[in-house]
């Protein structure tokens, strides 16, 4: 079902939440400001990925609307995404005329729905467009049923216990391992996965001093009479075993990734059904993540290098800053004898999976299908882990 992105000036507030709330009744789901960013976020950031995510965008027109420089910076933005040829004009563009007033000249080429005067019938114009069937019912004395609302999981959600915001991953199958690594990350091989949820960046050391407040759970060893480093509250948390990492997990009520589920959302393209080396690319870019070649020698803020270096799903900080706890334990040979579907490999050993590189490593050690080992008992100032749930 194709998702929506609505830009509106704040003086159509209602309206906007108007026709958010009917779509959302007929089973769309999509981008509106007043609903989808939560407090904290980053707006710019949380816009620009909305917008990247949508397939039908909804510029709302009035004359409030038309003087609003941020409404103008988002329609700009929207039709420079419909351009790229890469993305086969996605998203489509429909406008919608909220209250009377001049098209503007860049949005005439596009389709727009005029809702004066007859927001009904423009409502059912509209979800036509989306390619959901309004029925006509030719007989008022028999009312129709409400339309049936279709239970498909949520693009993402804010997780109660933790506050962070998690991002569905959809179920499919991806290329997993690589030939341009090391042996143990070879063969590629396809696997397939249920659809899951991942935060979009690791747990900081705010998020951890709450679980640490909260159980009374011995903070890390670097932190000062149990307090977070000045200034850091936002890096994420590190100095964690994995048996930390799981504890906490544990107590939010989710998990860790299995290093398929890491691996998948660093590297694959949905769109294009293709792997990438680094979650934006096949080629490294110092400008996009924390390791050894960005010379900052420590943590960075999480979502620092977002969105340009984020994975195609939306994830950040996959390449670099902190090596990540995965729920595996570590095996060598693994990808030789793995199940085709939902491997996770459970069979004790000495050591527990770490993906994604670290701030002092070089950029082959941060790409998406590099895989070390660790003992589940240490810990680094360069190891922190995220979060999974599941979509069910």
């Amino acid at each position: 079902m194709a998702r929506f992105f609505i830009t509106h000036s704040w003086k159509d507030i209602e309206f906007a939440k108007r026709l958010c709330n009917d779509l959302r009744a007929h089973g769309l789901e999509g981008f509106f400001d007043a609903y989808s960013i939560q407090l904290g976020d980053n707006v710019p950031s949380r816009i620009a990925r909305g917008l990247e995510d949508c397939d039908v965008y909804l510029p709302l027109l009035s004359p409030a609307a038309l003087a609003s420089k941020w409404s103008e910076l988002e329609i700009s933005a929207a039709i420079v995404l419909n351009r790229d040829h890469a993305r086969n004009e996605r998203p489509r563009i429909i406008s919608v005329v909220a209250e009377k007033c001049t098209v503007p000249v860049l949005l005439r080429t596009f389709l727009y729905v005029d809702f004066v005067g007859r927001y009904d019938d423009a409502l059912r114009d509209l979800l036509n467009a989306f390619g959901v069937q309004v029925i006509t019912n030719p007989n008022p004395q028999i009312p129709i049923p409400p339309p049936r609302k279709i239970q498909t999981p949520p693009h993402s959600f804010i997780h109660p216990k933790t506050g962070k915001e998690m991002i569905l991953i959809p179920p499919g199958e991806f290329v997993m391992g690589s030939n341009k690594g090391r042996d143990n990350e070879k063969p590629p091989h396809k696997v397939y996965l249920d659809g899951f949820y991942i935060s979009r960046y690791p747990v900081t050391n705010a998020e951890y001093k709450k679980y640490v407040d909260a159980t009374k759970h011995p903070p890390p060893e670097h932190w000062s009479n149990g307090q977070i480093p000045a200034g850091e509250e936002n890096h994420p948390v590190t100095n964690v075993t994995w048996y930390d990492a799981n504890a906490y997990a544990e107590w939010a009520g989710a998990r860790l990734p299995t290093e398929a589920e890491w691996e998948k959302v660093a590297s694959w393209d949905d769109a294009k059904k293709v792997k990438r080396v680094y979650p934006w690319g096949d080629t490294f870019d110092a400008n996009k993540c924390n390791s050894s070649e960005s010379k900052i020698g420590d943590t960075t803020p999480v979502g620092k290098y977002s969105p340009h270096g984020d994975s195609p799903y939306g994830i950040a900080d996959m390449a670099g800053n902190v090596w990540e706890w995965c729920a595996d334990w570590y095996d060598e040979n693994y990808y030789r004898n793995a199940p085709a579907r939902d491997p996770k490999n459970e069979t004790a050993g000495s050591f527990r999976v770490l993906r994604g590189g670290a701030f002092n490593l070089v950029s082959n050690l941060v790409r998406a299908a590099s895989r070390v080992r660790l003992n589940a008992y240490d810990w680094y100032d360069l190891i922190g882990f995220r979060l999974v749930a599941g979509a069910s």
